[in-house]
């Protein structure tokens, strides 16, 4: 318990001083002229960027409600709560490794079994690195006709670090899961491994619990390979999910100003801003994904105008996610004591 506190404070610390830096980086050059134009941001557009954020999390939640509706009936707006949830607890842990088991545990509540909740999840999972790594290439081909950026070095190599890293997570994710005889054996070798260490000879009684949660695990696990209409319509929610997502940065610019930013420009940016952002480990990515969007959404825009809608994009979808993220998870909490 102890522990865990530690964790939660040093993640915590780690963040507020993350943005203490770039708020720093960002404004010490510009201050005056990046609060000049966040006064004068139209409100009106602004909002809509706020509202295209939010829908697009509804396609992102209708995605874990078809896996998890394999399963156990479960209604979309609760999946819907569950991705608010986690854009609190991913934004606060490092790789965004937060929000998924806390899901889990939400489900469990709900009424699922541990091991259906953690198939479903690892299904959703699994679409979204698919439409993640599928739209990055599409940006990539894209990026080559239309010749958007000309990458430097290290630009280029962080790039391509994080479309590597994103693509071995989708096929570590499918080997572990899909993996009957190989998957199966080497996870309840560890298993067993961890049982016969001293320390945990008080928690024996727990082995066969874990080893028959382990072994529904890959049996429900089957229902993944014959759901090929769900992992197809999964894919296409994400593909979506994420379109719209990359799309915000052009009504954010176009509140300060009416900043020209076309569709494909906003798109391919903001893809590899993104395949930028999930290999960084600091909380939310803070510092390195500001720096990609100033790199990237700074072959259209120059200045105070670059730097002020990186802050107004930063806020409404992290920021702000994780304002929402935690108040929808302080009544879930309230319903459960209730």
């Amino acid at each position: 318990m102890i522990s865990s506190m530690k964790k939660k404070i040093i993640n915590y610390l780690i963040l507020v001083l993350a943005i203490i830096l770039v708020l720093y980086f960002t404004l010490k050059d510009n201050f005056n002229d990046i609060i000049y134009e966040l006064k004068t941001v139209n409100i009106g557009i602004y909002l809509v960027a706020v509202l295209i954020f939010f829908i697009s999390l509804i396609f992102k939640s209708l995605s874990l409600c078809i896996f998890s509706n394999e399963y156990k009936k479960y209604s979309a707006f609760k999946t819907y709560n569950l991705t608010l949830i986690s854009l609190f607890l991913n934004g606060i842990t490092p790789f965004q490794t937060g929000g998924q088991p806390f899901q889990i545990y939400l489900m469990k509540k709900d009424g699922f079994r541990i091991s259906d909740a953690t198939n479903a999840m690892i299904s959703d999972c699994i679409v979204y690195q698919i439409a993640l790594i599928l739209i990055g290439f599409i940006s990539l081909i894209a990026n080559l006709f239309l010749g958007y950026f000309s990458m430097d070095r290290y630009l280029s190599i962080f790039v391509i670090l994080g479309f590597i890293l994103n693509v071995l997570v989708l096929v570590f994710l499918i080997v572990v899961t899909s993996a009957k005889k190989t998957g199966y054996k080497v996870v309840k070798k560890i298993i067993n491994f961890l049982f016969n260490l001293k320390f945990m000879k008080r928690f024996e009684n727990k082995k066969e619990d874990l080893i028959k949660s382990l072994e529904h695990f890959y049996f429900t696990g089957k229902k993944r390979k014959k759901s090929k209409n769900s992992i197809i319509f999964g894919i296409i929610l994400n593909m979506i999910y994420l379109t719209l997502l990359y799309i915000v940065p052009i009504f954010i610019f176009e509140s300060l100003k009416n900043v020209d930013i076309t569709f494909m420009q906003a798109f391919t940016a903001s893809s590899f801003v993104m395949i930028l952002g999930n290999i960084i480990p600091i909380p939310g990515a803070t510092g390195g994904i500001e720096y990609s969007f100033m790199q990237f959404f700074g072959k259209f825009v120059k200045g105070a105008l670059l730097s002020s809608g990186m802050l107004l994009w930063r806020f409404t979808t992290y920021l702000l996610g994780l304002i929402v993220g935690s108040v929808v998870l302080m009544f879930k909490k309230g319903e459960k004591k209730r």
